[in-house]
């Protein structure tokens, strides 16, 4: 098998995975089909990555006033304005899909995603407790956005939905780099 071969039956797989992943945690929710070209891969991963982006921004919230690494707490703030503006992105193709209404994973615990309790408990850390557990809850953030970008870029169907993958896989990889950086400060 060659090189273009193992691509295809790479991208199937992550294809298969992301609808697996959305399809085994939601509820049955009626919405009306993409638009054309749009696949329902390219709908799970603008959904799930909406729902990432929003069940990070509590978690980023914490930082400016809990963390005693001015980095941390810069990397923050700066994150919770990128994640409004890929929100926005987001929804804007979601449109554009013809998707609309709520997103069903914005209620779900799915791997990225910071739970209410470890919103509770980084809530009571202060310092430099809570410095390491909002960075590895923030790393574990970033590396699942990077991973279901990466499966959209690779798998996905819309032009337009496949760029904003590559274009946020590129931004939350740095993010990983920011995050290091501030880490070893």
């Amino acid at each position: 098998m060659g090189r273009t071969a193992d691509v295809a039956v790479w991208r199937r797989f992550v294809g298969m995975v992301l609808v697996v992943v959305v399809a085994g945690c939601s509820p049955v929710v009626r919405e009306p089909a993409p638009a054309p070209e749009y696949t329902v891969t390219d709908v799970a991963w603008l959904q799930l990555t909406d729902a990432l982006h929003t069940r990070a921004l509590p978690l980023l919230e914490l930082a400016p006033e809990r963390a005693s690494s001015r980095a941390l707490a810069d990397l923050a703030v700066r994150l919770g304005k990128a994640h409004e503006a890929g929100r926005g992105r987001l929804r804007a193709l979601l449109a554009e899909a013809g998707i609309t209404g709520e997103n069903p994973h914005t209620l779900h615990d799915m791997p990225g995603m910071p739970t209410a309790q470890d919103l509770k408990d980084l809530a009571g850390l202060r310092k430099s407790a809570f410095d390491r557990r909002f960075a590895a809850l923030l790393r574990a953030h970033l590396e699942q956005l990077v991973l279901v970008a990466n499966g959209e870029r690779d798998a996905g169907g819309a032009a337009g939905a496949r760029r904003l993958a590559e274009d946020l896989a590129r931004e939350h990889t740095g993010d990983l780099a920011e995050l290091d950086r501030a880490v070893a400060a």
